[in-house]
């Protein structure tokens, strides 16, 4: 049926805009409760920057990426319990976080350190001795740590009162010794984020994982790839729960009347663009949500003046990473040993860090038969390779030419071995919400009734990088039930009101006409015997 010339959608209970695995998550979560839910996506398949690709015979990652948490144990992460929640299986392999420094010096060499959870905040003393080759003093461990014993007992909620603090001020005010100073900047490589860039709320919270579990787990389904692993189970979770997946769907606008609600617009490429809107009284917008504000998704009149800066300092710090994909003649690296490492080349001057390699086999992906599939990941927040969301050829370029001049230091003859190369960039995971900002953007509008946030550009306090989204899907199932349940309330009382309301009605009209039938008729008198 026809509503202002746009072609009406089902009804559902929440609409979800967003199919990577933040909107895939809540939506699982969703449909194991029963409620009506629809899945906007404007790609032709859901998955975001879980999906797979398929380069010259190989099936990998669109872009290398592992699953981290901070408890200790994959077992305890979010994505480990969410999928425990659901009943559905997910096995994991634990993954080394090693750095290894190349030289032109030392051809076909590498030296590298690897994080080791027992050490603990020593690891950072650890990995200094390694990069310079000099023992830290007595005096920068004292520094340092101050920073472990402030963080150490710290709580998600009272971390979240410091993230308007910029970790860089805090250096500065706190720090003296300038070896510790030196030793704090050098994490971005390692947070994939230049300092000025995290806020003091996001570090703490990050770095009390050390004092108390030795460090951040990194891990990896034991099968398949993220998209195999991850992203089917949960799409096929939610359509077998009643749930609807719309692809080729472009998300135009969140409806709201009267300062709640309504539904989504949508285009339906499918259609040629024609315009739907599916009604609901919950949406969750599962996009990065600067990106909802500048596509005017969600008006910015939708939001109070500190979230639209707020949201503003984010998009600022959004950046493209760089994914290399270099198909190999012959195997040119070792496949036993470290499948993933942190490149330092030390050529430099100082040891710079240039990307990440990872086999493909490590990360699971397909190979043709006698071939060796290398993946790089190069993060864009860097100060050396900060491609911004333009990402010009020219930056691209020489990245990727630094990267492959690290690796023929390590691996004499990887480049002449190389058959097919490509690269793509896309948003990075989450990074973008570890900075400063005046007020945390939270799960929930706190001015929009059922207007309802996830993905990962939400909470600057959290698990870090894709752990997040898998996080925020628990409080946020829990809040958009409560709610629903709430507006059923609301109905039922409605409803009844109605029934009272018709019922009384109903009995006046029939003793309105019972009155008007008696009027007029003669009494009947009795007389006396």
């Amino acid at each position: 049926m026809a509503k202002r010339g746009i072609a009406r959608g089902k009804d559902f209970d929440v609409i979800i805009v967003g199919g990577g695995p933040g909107g895939l998550a809540v939506g699982a979560m969703l449909a194991k409760e029963g409620v009506k839910t629809a899945i906007i996506e404007k790609d032709p398949v859901v998955g975001g920057r879980y999906r797979s690709i398929d380069f010259h015979g190989c099936r990998v990652d669109s872009a290398v990426h592992f699953l981290v948490t901070l408890f200790g144990s994959p077992g305890k992460s979010y994505t480990y319990k969410l999928f425990t929640h659901l009943g559905l299986p997910l096995e994991y392999k634990l993954v080394q976080w090693p750095i290894a420094l190349v030289s032109k010096e030392t051809p076909g060499q590498l030296s590298t350190f690897a994080m080791d959870l027992k050490l603990g905040v020593d690891n950072f003393y650890q990995f200094f001795a390694f990069a310079t080759g000099m023992q830290m003093d007595d005096s920068v461990k004292k520094e340092l740590m101050k920073l472990a014993t402030i963080t150490s007992d710290m709580s998600e909620d009272e971390c979240r009162q410091v993230t308007n603090v910029c970790f860089a001020d805090w250096i500065e005010k706190n720090i003296e010794d300038p070896m510790a100073k030196a030793v704090l900047y050098g994490m971005e490589p390692v947070v994939g984020a230049p300092i000025k860039d995290m806020s003091f709320g996001f570090i703490a919270n990050a770095w009390s994982a050390f004092p108390r579990v030795g460090g951040v787990v990194t891990y990896y389904p034991k099968r398949g790839t993220l998209e195999d692993a991850i992203i089917a189970p949960l799409a096929e979770y939610i359509t077998n729960h009643g749930g609807k997946i719309i692809t080729h769907a472009t998300a135009r606008s969140i409806l709201v009347e009267e300062g709640k609600v309504t539904g989504v617009a949508v285009h339906d490429d499918h259609m040629r663009f024609m315009l739907e809107e599916y009604s609901a009284p919950v949406v969750v917008c599962a996009m990065p949500i600067f990106e909802a504000v500048a596509q005017h998704i969600l008006g910015s009149e939708l939001l109070t003046d500190d979230w639209l800066e707020s949201i503003r300092l984010i998009g600022s710090r959004a950046v493209h990473d760089l994914s290399g994909f270099y198909l190999l003649r012959k195997d040119v690296l070792p496949r036993k040993g470290h499948g993933w490492i942190h490149i330092f080349d030390v050529d430099y001057g100082l040891p710079t860090y240039v990307g990440d390699w990872c086999l493909g086999s490590f990360i699971n992906a397909t190979e043709p038969k006698g071939k060796q599939l290398v993946c790089s990941y190069i993060s864009g927040s860097s100060e050396l390779s900060h491609f911004g969301l333009t990402a010009p050829m020219g930056k691209v370029r020489q990245a990727n030419k630094m990267f492959k001049d690290a690796m023929e230091k390590a691996f004499p003859g990887f480049n002449k071995a190389i058959e097919y190369e490509g690269l793509n960039v896309q948003l990075s995971h989450g990074r973008y919400a570890y900075g400063p900002v005046p007020v945390e953007v939270n799960i929930q509008s706190p001015n929009i009734q059922g207007l309802y946030f996830g993905g990962d550009s939400v909470w600057n306090v959290g698990q870090p990088a894709s752990e997040k989204v898998f996080q925020i899907a628990f409080p946020l199932c829990e809040r958009i039930v409560k709610h629903l349940h709430f507006l059923k309330q609301l109905d039922d009382i409605s409803r009844g009101t109605q029934i009272k309301k018709q019922a009384t009605g109903i009995a006046k009209e029939k003793g309105g006409k019972h009155a008007q039938a008696s009027k007029g008729k003669p009494v009947k008198r009795r007389g006396k015997r």
